[in-house]
């Protein structure tokens, strides 16, 4: 019963530390903000996470490996390469529709220096699992017939990363979310096939 208590409870200092990094950055909430929305004091924080670079160690480790599972999960359901990356590109605006907040990883690539050896780790982990799955679905895509693709499958994949946090980060200083969706249905249009190019797959 405690180990099931104290794991739901690290869960939720972890569910309100995502939440605030994701909204003021790293270096812009404490545990203080923390004890206050799971309403817990601050040495029971401490208890799980001895300090703020074990929190965002934990904290990026856990994003990575949901992130890297949704992508899986992607894969299993659209056979189509075309659904697979407006899919992706739709979770990522639930998050500037949320009050202009960022995904995690793209909010710490600004403060990379001020991170834990580990935390970095998990960070590159994350760039390289996305870059890959991008690179493997565009592949798949232009195989297939289904995607249009200028360039190496891996220059292509670098530059839709970039260009998917890019917009994030633009939407979120302008205040504009319709910077976000308008980058996004632009990458989504030029990866498009044409009708000739179907009829003649």
């Amino acid at each position: 019963m405690n180990k099931n208590n104290n794991s739901s409870t690290a869960e939720r200092i972890l569910d309100v530390a995502q939440d605030l990094l994701q909204r003021n950055g790293y270096n812009g909430f404490s545990y203080q903000d923390i004890a206050h929305q799971v309403e817990i004091r601050k040495a029971s924080i401490h208890y799980h996470f001895p300090s703020k670079s074990d929190l965002v160690i934990r904290l990026c480790e856990r994003y990575t490996n949901q992130f890297t599972e949704r992508l899986v999960s992607l894969d299993q359901k659209y056979d189509d390469s075309l659904l697979r990356i407006r899919e992706l590109t739709r979770f990522f605006a639930r998050m500037v529709r949320d009050k202009e907040k960022l995904c995690p990883m793209t909010m710490l690539t600004a403060e990379i220096e001020a991170l834990p050896p580990n935390a970095k780790g998990h960070l590159q982990r994350f760039v390289q699992e996305t870059e890959s799955w991008l690179e493997r679905t565009l592949e798949y895509g232009s195989q297939h017939k289904q995607l249009s693709v200028a360039g190496s499958y891996q220059a292509q994949s670098r530059l839709m990363l970039a260009a998917i946090q890019g917009a994030m980060l633009l939407s979120r200083a302008t205040g504009q979310k319709s910077h976000y969706q308008g980058i996004a249905d632009n990458l989504l249009s030029q990866l498009r096939v044409t009708e000739s190019v179907r009829l003649t797959a």
